[in-house]
């Protein structure tokens, strides 16, 4: 069980089962998001997603400021940031992403596979297909 939190506590997830490993997004959006260089971002399956406490609070939490999982558009994924997780998710960073948009004071320090945008499609979490 993979377990998360805000910051004040108000608000709790758990994750039934794995997490996707971890992509360092260098977007100007998710610089912004964070505050830092990169967002550290995985996913879940939604259906094994559940809010433990504080689901009113979320969006981004209202009381600390937490970014907290969202559902991802389009996908049967929830993406959330490795910060929030309380524990290890048993999950390392693969690859960075928007490596274009990148801090001029970020130095990529690490030799996993860098994309200047987005990654190719087949790489990325599909969409849900509809169903008929």
């Amino acid at each position: 069980m993979v377990t998360g939190s805000c910051l004040c506590g108000g608000v709790a997830f758990e994750i039934e089962g794995r997490v996707t490993p971890i992509q360092l997004c260098h977007a100007r959006r998710c610089q912004k998001f964070t505050g830092s260089a990169f967002a550290p971002e995985l996913a879940a399956k939604a259906d094994r997603f559940r809010w433990v406490r504080g689901e009113e609070l979320v969006a981004t939490c209202r009381v600390c400021g937490s970014p907290l999982p969202a559902p991802l558009e389009g996908t049967e994924f929830v993406v959330l940031l490795a910060g929030v997780l309380d524990g290890d998710p048993d999950a390392a960073p693969f690859r960075h992403i928007f490596t274009g948009q990148a801090a001029p004071w970020d130095r990529i320090a690490d030799d996993l596979p860098a994309f200047e945008g987005r990654p190719p499609a087949e790489q990325r979490l599909q969409p849900t297909r509809p169903r008929r």
